[in-house]
Formats: C-alpha cells, sequence, structure tokens
C-alpha cells in the first residue's frame, strides 16, 4: 500500500494501491493496515473486539476485510484517541451492534466540537451513536474470548485522552497516536498533548513490554521494543536539543531554523513537532 502522512491526525491522508487485507500478528490476534490507521483485531466466539476502527467513510473496507478473515460481527471496539482516522467508524458500527470503550476524555471530545489550529480545521461533534458508551479513567481490564486486554490511560501525550492497549495472551501493544512508527509524531496540543507526556507514554509502554511483544503503532508498520526504544532515543535527543536552545534564549524562529532533528530522516513535519516541544518548555 503506498500512503501519505503529510497530514497524520485529523486530516490524514491516503490512497491504496490495493485492498486492506488481515494479517496475522500474535496468536490469534490480528491486524488491518487500513487506509487511515492500523487497527487490531481480537476474535472470540461471539465476534470480534477492534482496537480503533478507522474513518466512517473506510467502513467498507474495514467490514469487507473482516468477512473475509472471519465471518463475525465487531461486538467491542476500543478508541486510543478521539481522531476521527481512529474513532470515525464508530457510529456505523455502533449502529451494528458494536459497545465503543475509550477512556472519558475520548468521549467529552466526540461529544463536542473541536478545533485543530495544527490543519485550521473546526472538526464536527460526533452523533450520539458514535460516543463510547463505556469510559475509564486511569485503568480498566476486561477479558475477551481468550485474551486479557489491558486499557492504561497515558494522559496529556498526543491527546488527553490517549490509551495504550495491552492484551497479556498475544504480548501485543496497541498505542496508537502515541507512537508513529518511521514518522515524526504529530502532538495535537489544542486536545490537550504534550511531548512531556508522550515520553511518559512511550516509557509506560516500553515498561509494559519485553523482547517478544508487538508492537502496533496508530501508523507505520509493525514494530518490535528495540523499534520503540529507538523513537524513544529521538524524542529525548531532539527534546534536548530545543531545551538547550530556550534556555540559551533562542527563539522558535531561530530553534527550527536550526533544525535539531535532521539527524532523523522520518516521514512526517519535523517543524510542527519542534513548535510543540517548544511550547512545552519555553513558558518554563
Amino acid at each position: 500500500m503506498v500512503r501519505m502522512y503529510a497530514l497524520a491526525g485529523a486530516a490524514l491522508l491516503s490512497s491504496q494501491s490495493a485492498a486492506a487485507t488481515v494479517q496475522p500478528l500474535s496468536g490469534r490476534v490480528s491486524w488491518l493496515e487500513g487506509s487511515s490507521c492500523n487497527v487490531v483485531i481480537v476474535p472470540s466466539d461471539d465476534g470480534l473486539l477492534l482496537i480503533d476502527d478507522q474513518r466512517g467513510r473506510d467502513f467498507e473496507e474495514t467490514r469487507a476485510a473482516l468477512d473475509q478473515a472471519f465471518h463475525l460481527p465487531v461486538v467491542r471496539i476500543v478508541d486510543t484517541h478521539w481522531h476521527l482516522d481512529h474513532a470515525g467508524g464508530n457510529g456505523r458500527f455502533a449502529e451494528t451492534g458494536a459497545l465503543i470503550i475509550a477512556q472519558v476524555n475520548v468521549r467529552k471530545r466526540l461529544a463536542e466540537p473541536q478545533y485543530m489550529s495544527a490543519y485550521k480545521q473546526l472538526v464536527a461533534a460526533s452523533p450520539g451513536i458514535a460516543l463510547p458508551r463505556q469510559t475509564y479513567y486511569t485503568q480498566m481490564t476486561f477479558s475477551f474470548g481468550r485474551e486479557t486486554v489491558r486499557l492504561v490511560h497515558v494522559p496529556h501525550a498526543h491527546t488527553d485522552g490517549d490509551t495504550l492497549v495491552k492484551l497479556d495472551q498475544a504480548n501485543v501493544i496497541h498505542m496508537g497516536d502515541v507512537f508513529f512508527n518511521g514518522m515524526f509524531p504529530f502532538i495535537d496540543l489544542d486536545s490537550g498533548g504534550s511531548i512531556q507526556g508522550v515520553i511518559r507514554a512511550v516509557d509506560t509502554a516500553l515498561r509494559m513490554s519485553n523482547d517478544r511483544t508487538r508492537i502496533i503503532p496508530g501508523h507505520g508498520a509493525v514494530a518490535t521494543r528495540g523499534d520503540l526504544l529507538a523513537y524513544r532515543a529521538m524524542l529525548g535527543a531532539v527534546t534536548g536539543n530545543v531545551r538547550h536552545q530556550i534556555a540559551i534564549g533562542h527563539d522558535l524562529g531561530i530553534i527550527v531554523g536550526s533544525k535539531p532533528a535532521a539527524a532523523y530522516k522520518l516521514e512526517g513535519d519535523e517543524d510542527r513537532l519542534i513548535a510543540a516541544i517548544y511550547a512545552g518548555y519555553a513558558r518554563h
């Protein structure tokens, strides 16, 4: 598949050269590299659990791939955060009986219009049927089929409602947009995100993982713990560079112009990441 990640997040653009297909991941757990985001699929005798569900316009793509692989209904969905490239399919799946689960701030943001200044875009409130019906605050654990599903809230990271999802038996972690594999991350400052929270969230995921853990980013290829360690090192190095320049009195324009992330050949918007780091530390 060919994708453009220049507008990762609420304005993610993508294109496909082939139909999306469900691929094995670990044990009975599979994943779908969709047009808008990565989806993890957990089967049970009664139906499927999805972790993220793409955009509403991707519903037919998602449903067709699931039908080809499982012939089972979707009965539960976990939203890793509120952005519509991850939670935009909620309404269509809820219409067919799926229970939507998310951190409480996800429901709050989906229920109201959200302005994303990074894209100069006002995102309309989602209809009532698309809102999570089951919410949690800090942690939640439930069983699904043969799998134990652990939800851990990582505050003020990519947004203020991010969830890390650990599948204990499969040893899989879906990180949502806390982790962009092969890309500079997008931090949604308007939704309560921060570079400090992203780094803390990555550290949390590292503590939850081992060398055999399969790690699913919101966008990009399936990763290992080693890949996540490299991502964490990049975040630390770039943040350290920006903080040093803030300390010696450089303004945002000078810091952006110095290209503090130039050593990392990643896709995405380097300057936007630098601006987010600056916003997180300049006020201190």
